[in-house]
């Protein structure tokens, strides 16, 4: 039987027209008066058919195996079988189909795609008869009762080329088994697809948003795949690196689940999501799990959180992100941020990454969530207006990084001054020019991370940045006997967090900073009011004129970081109530 999809070609209509006149009862033709989906001439055929079984083909299918149908035939008759689909191979003669695992690389992928057709695969599975969720359309047998029952396929519903996984997924659910053979092989010789119309691509959005709405629970527990493999064709069978951490060994959940979304692994997403829930969890208060990537519903339905935390959402495609698991989750969403991104300071290197839309961005990121959480209160302030529940969590340290530094005093003839930071910071750096120009035969000037090109002529040694892991100690080792952090005095800056001083504070350094609103507070240090070079130079000298002093602050700043900014113990507490619900 062929199905004409009301064909415009003059030539075509009458080709069909001949083939119809012939009167044979091998081949018959039906058309579609009007332009249908192929769901409807699927249907249509099936309407017309007399057999017990209907076989699905594709018109780019080359049969190059004599017993090609009878390799089907003889798992389509075992009465518990519903639909039964065979090896399709490229022109070149590897793998195209051969059974699909739902979920994988959107709604189903293919885990043996372009593997030789004698590989042993994983655990021989290419070269084995077996029961899979779903097979391809492009040759696929169904009991014509089988199919009947099911109610055919679901023309209005599924127009841009779905309707056989969802066939299949109605199949396996009436209890029939969906069987791929290796017994059975075909060549696709399928032209390049031609590209989407705007209008098709939005309809097969829709039209996944449906089949995710419809099938999801069941995608995300493919009984054909373990939910420890990774969903992406090219790395299928592999353990699944993606979502790390969360071994689950129990069937019932007695603790609340928390996906967290990082924006990288470095030291935002270290301070502000990764290291946070790992301690959470090494409490015994969490189970968790991490992913860099974007994650697809499949991904979210595996782990089922009951809160996903997403860190930085405020870009259009990372937006989605967001959209997507308010759609498929009942998941408690929280937006995490840690700065002031609608106002960056013109010399920080991060404003020129920033979209112009950005306050527009953040402003939907943070509203499509249930909360936010923030790292200060000047910073939940500047956006009270755009969520009602915005939570303050501050920046800790982490105990097996920070708690044990030792670092050394008086180790050169010169006392050694320096700073220790990220690449954002040349504004506020270029603050203290005159100041390092002024003492650079007095002291040893010493940079770590970041040193702009005018400070370079006078300073005595400059450490490159290394990983966050050894950073700590880096820090530490620098032997410093004095520490600054200078900030612009810019609303960017008194959104900040005051994580400078206590990671200077974690190596017993003695400090003088920026009053800048982001330091102010019970640390104790020695704070600059007018950022002018007049008050660092008197600052400075202040401290070197009476060292033991200076040390002695060094030791209360240590004292209070250990006591009251470690992430351990009751300060866990600030990051439960942040995350979890009321």
């Amino acid at each position: 039987m062929i199905v004409d999809n009301a064909s415009e070609s003059a030539d075509t209509r009458a080709w069909f027209a001949a083939m119809s006149e012939l009167g044979s009862d091998k081949l018959r033709i039906y058309a579609l008066t009007e332009p249908g989906s192929e769901a409807s001439a699927q249907n249509l055929a099936a309407r017309h058919a007399n057999g017990d079984y209907l076989l699905m083909l594709s018109p780019h299918a080359v049969l190059h195996q004599a017993d090609w149908l009878q390799g089907l035939l003889n798992h389509a008759q075992r009465p518990e079988v519903g639909i039964v689909g065979p090896r399709i191979l490229t022109p070149q003669g590897n793998i195209l189909y051969a059974g699909m695992v739902m979920g994988m690389d959107g709604l189903a992928g293919r885990p043996f795609i372009n593997y030789p057709t004698g590989s042993s695969s994983y655990m021989q599975r290419l070269q084995l008869t077996q029961n899979w969720s779903a097979v391809s359309g492009n040759c696929l047998m169904v009991r014509k009762e089988v199919f009947d029952h099911a109610g055919g396929m679901q023309a209005a519903t599924f127009t841009q080329g779905l309707q056989d996984l969802d066939l299949c997924m109605r199949v396996g659910r009436d209890g029939y088994l969906i069987v791929g053979t290796p017994d059975s092989s075909l060549v696709l010789a399928e032209p390049a697809a031609a590209e989407r119309s705007e209008t098709s691509r939005q309809a097969l959005d829709k039209e996944q948003q449906s089949f995710f709405e419809k099938w999801l629970p069941k995608m995300a527990r493919d009984p054909a795949y373990n939910p420890n493999l990774h969903l992406s064709e090219v790395q299928a069978f592999d353990l699944d690196p993606g979502l790390q951490m969360g071994w689950e060994p129990f069937c019932t959940r007695h603790l609340p689940s928390i996906l967290g979304m990082l924006v990288n692994s470095s030291a935002v997403g270290h301070y502000r999501v990764s290291q946070p829930l790992l301690e959470l969890m090494a409490a015994g208060r969490v189970v968790g799990r991490m992913s860099y990537e974007s994650t697809t519903p499949v991904e979210i339905e595996r782990q089922r959180p009951d809160v996903i935390v997403f860190q930085g959402r405020y870009s259009e495609p990372k937006i989605k992100d967001i959209v997507l698991a308010k759609n498929y989750s009942s998941a408690m969403r929280i937006f995490e941020l840690d700065d002031y991104i609608i106002d960056v300071p013109e010399r920080n290197e991060h404003r020129r990454s920033m979209p112009d839309n950005i306050a527009e961005m953040l402003r939907k990121g943070i509203g499509l969530c249930d909360r936010a959480v923030v790292s200060t209160q000047p910073l939940a302030q500047v956006l009270s207006s755009m969520h009602s529940d915005i939570r303050v969590v501050p920046n800790m340290l982490a105990t097996h990084l920070w708690s044990s530094l030792k670092s050394q005093r008086r180790t050169s003839g010169k006392p050694r001054i320096g700073w220790g930071g990220g690449t954002s910071h040349r504004g506020d750096l270029e603050l203290i020019v005159d100041v390092v120009r002024e003492l650079a035969d007095e002291v040893e000037w010493v940079f770590f991370g970041m040193c702009p090109d005018l400070l370079k002529p006078y300073i005595h040694e400059y450490h490159t940045a290394v990983s966050l892991q050894t950073y700590p100690a880096k820090l530490a080792s620098l032997n410093l006997d004095l520490a600054l952090a200078p900030l612009e005095f810019h609303i960017f800056n008194d959104c900040k967090s005051n994580l400078r001083l206590l990671e200077y504070g974690a190596c017993g350094y003695p400090v003088i900073c920026s009053d800048t609103e982001a330091y102010r507070g019970h640390l104790p240090a020695t704070r600059v009011y007018t950022n002018s070079s007049e008050e660092w130079l008197q600052a400075i000298r202040m401290h070197l004129s009476d060292p033991n002093a200076s040390y002695r602050m060094g030791d209360e700043l240590r004292e209070t970081v250990l006591r009251d900014f470690m992430l351990r113990g009751e300060n866990l507490q600030y990051w439960a109530n942040g995350w979890l619900p009321d």
